[in-house]
């Protein structure tokens, strides 16, 4: 957009991940190789994770329809016959559509595991990846597009081929590292903190052409760790409208 003339500024959408709900719990025992944070749809590609011995599974049903009752459920038993180690952790409510478990719950499950894992081949940011970092945990990848890498670095995180056995190993050796969690969480940070602050200067810019005296500030000012997801009507009339997001000041 820059070459064609327009005003651009790239900024990663999870650089909002509240570092206050994903954070390391040092009264959490690690009981699994690794866990992955991620809708039970095929794009997800949990088979992939089948090498690995131990491993659990948050998960949900996003608003589009990538997953339905029955295509879940047969995700859930091919992994019970064929990884008897892993773990499905949220329930299913009376209709057949999985409980989302609230953000901190999340973060309690992920101190559960060692690693985590990310196995989509194209997708956008993903937010369980800056999860994972903020509450100290290693990352396996495999390679990707759409941007979920921005934060990855080769002290604490591997990108291996798309099939079970090196992703497996992968695991493994991540977890023999020992990598201290408050490490990869200050690291994490930093980038995270960069990010934050190109876009509130970004946005103080934005204010001073405009002629307004209001101005923001770190420590990041606003009150919604996540962007909020919106059916493509609404969100076209907000924008002709002017409300572009859904941000409030603290």
């Amino acid at each position: 957009m820059n070459q064609s003339g327009e005003a651009a500024v790239l900024h990663n959408k999870t650089s909002t991940t509240s570092e206050y709900i994903f954070r390391p719990l040092e009264d959490i025992p690690v009981e699994f190789d690794a866990i992955y944070n991620a809708q039970l749809a095929s794009w997800k590609r949990h088979d992939l994770s089948l090498g690995i011995e131990r491993c659990a599974f948050v998960f949900y049903r996003d608003s589009v329809g990538s997953s339905t009752t029955e295509s879940e459920r047969a995700r859930v038993n091919r992994h019970r016959e064929l990884a008897p180690g892993h773990v499905f952790i949220n329930e299913f409510d009376s209709t057949g559509k999985p409980v989302r478990l609230a953000p901190a719950h999340v973060n309690m499950h992920l101190n559960r595991a060692a690693v985590g894992i990310c196995l989509s081949a194209i997708e956008g940011p993903m937010f369980a990846s800056t999860e994972y970092l903020l509450a100290g945990l290693p990352v396996v990848t495999t390679p990707n597009h759409g941007g979920r890498d921005l934060y990855l670095d080769d002290e604490y995180s591997l990108t291996v081929p798309p099939d079970p056995r090196s992703i497996a190993e992968a695991v493994l050796a991540l977890k023999e590292r020992r990598i201290p969690r408050a490490y990869i969480r200050s690291q994490t940070l930093k980038r995270v903190e960069r990010d934050r602050r190109r876009f509130i200067d970004l946005v103080n810019e934005i204010f001073l052409e405009s002629g307004s005296l209001r101005r923001f500030a770190m420590p990041w000012p606003f009150r919604y760790p996540v962007m909020e997801w919106l059916p493509p009507h609404i969100a076209i009339d907000r924008s002709l409208s002017g409300t572009v997001d859904a941000f409030i000041t603290a």
